[in-house]
């Protein structure tokens, strides 16, 4: 079987809105800083992730992320390294305000 992965390089504050994915993913944090926030069956979470990180989101968790003041660099791995369906949120669907991160 085969399959891929991708690695996600953000600048600076660099802002990935609600969304969510058809598969689950997983993410490392290579290096920089990242700010995942997401809401589930719990609420609302957020999680400030340094270089060593790793997050499991399941399919259809709505997120999203902003990158610190030095950017960040991570891994994503979806399920079984096949290509997801990635469905934004209009403004008027997002749940909260893209939360700030330093």
């Amino acid at each position: 079987m085969q399959g891929s992965i991708e690695l996600q390089n953000d600048g600076p504050g660099k802002v990935h809105p609600w969304h969510f994915h058809s598969l689950k993913e997983e993410l490392f944090v290579v290096s920089g800083k990242v700010l995942l926030f997401w809401i589930d069956g719990d609420g609302y979470h957020q999680r400030a992730c340094r270089s060593g990180t790793h997050i499991a989101l399941p399919a259809e968790t709505v997120h999203g992320s902003v990158a610190g003041a030095e950017g960040a660099v991570y891994i994503i791995s979806p399920e079984g390294g096949r290509t997801a369906l990635t469905t934004f949120l209009d403004s008027s669907e997002h749940p909260r305000p893209v939360p700030e991160f330093e």
